[in-house]
């Protein structure tokens, strides 16, 4: 199912993924990760976290191969630690998300650009999603967000109240934006045609190697597009069902049992 490792490049989401429940990543994971990149292997992170977010776990990490952001929206060198290109949204979408903030007057949302997160409106599973991230957004309103350069938009409820705010999207028809459920208390807004898979498609153009083979690690419905994009889709054992169905190899283990790491430890050892 795999290549040698130095034809394989292995993408992993955090949430879920390569992170643990309480989001520190074990030493013993860093340390297969850091064997696994000497022995020839490359390895970088899928996410729909910004770059504030995301970096201290990419300064752990030192990812080898360029990071996927917003869920696509961005892929960013994390040796120069920039942006290789952005794809923003619309700015019709100001209007698409005016509408939906009126719909349900007590979601969460936050806008997040190249520059930073602004929170627009806060609710309790917002306020929980900042502390979790350890970010420092800008709070504003609608009216005062940033007229341009928005890469993703946010909406946090709790998990019945995103199920009919996913319902209402997908009956609105929107065409410039591509709704997803990246956590069962958030649905995002992305600009068209973008998405962690879309980004894989958009990587590959950039391989000196044209020999690689891509494997892609997720377990929400952000990363099924990420999967079906790679060569090799894998899935944790905390993967919801239709991330499972999805992927060409399941692991045994969950995120909080190192399910990825003894993955790459497995390859190594086969070398």
């Amino acid at each position: 199912m795999f290549k040698d490792l130095k034809h394989l490049l292995l993408i992993s989401d955090l949430d879920g993924t390569l992170l643990p429940s309480d989001k520190r990543i074990p030493p013993e994971d860093l340390e297969i990760i850091r064997q696994f990149q000497a022995a020839g292997g490359r390895f970088t992170i899928a996410t729909g976290r910004t770059y504030e977010a995301a970096s201290v776990y990419l300064e752990q990490v030192q990812p080898n191969a360029p990071v996927i952001l917003y869920n696509g929206a961005m892929l960013f060198d994390p040796v120069k630690k920039q942006p290789i290109a952005t794809l923003p949204l619309a700015f019709s979408v100001r209007q698409i998300v005016r509408e939906l903030l009126d719909w349900n007057p007590d979601m969460g949302a936050e806008i997040l650009t190249a520059d930073g997160i602004y929170v627009i409106r806060l609710n309790a599973v917002e306020r929980q999603h900042i502390a979790t991230c350890g970010v420092s957004p800008v709070f504003t309103d609608l009216a005062h967000a940033p007229e341009d350069g928005w890469l993703k938009v946010l909406f946090a409820l709790e998990p019945p109240e995103v199920d009919r705010l996913a319902a209402y999207a997908a009956s609105r028809q929107d065409t410039e934006v591509e709704y997803v459920r990246s956590a069962d208390v958030f649905l995002e807004i992305l600009p068209a045609g973008v998405s962690k898979g879309t980004a894989i498609a958009r990587f590959r153009d950039r391989l000196a190697d044209r020999d690689t083979q891509i494997a892609a690690a997720g377990d929400y419905d952000n990363d099924l597009t990420m999967l079906q994009h790679a060569d090799v889709g894998i899935a944790p054992a905390n993967a919801q069902p239709n991330v499972k169905a999805a992927a060409d190899l399941v692991l045994p283990d969950t995120c909080d049992q190192h399910g990825l790491p003894r993955l790459m430890q497995q390859l190594m050892e086969r070398t």
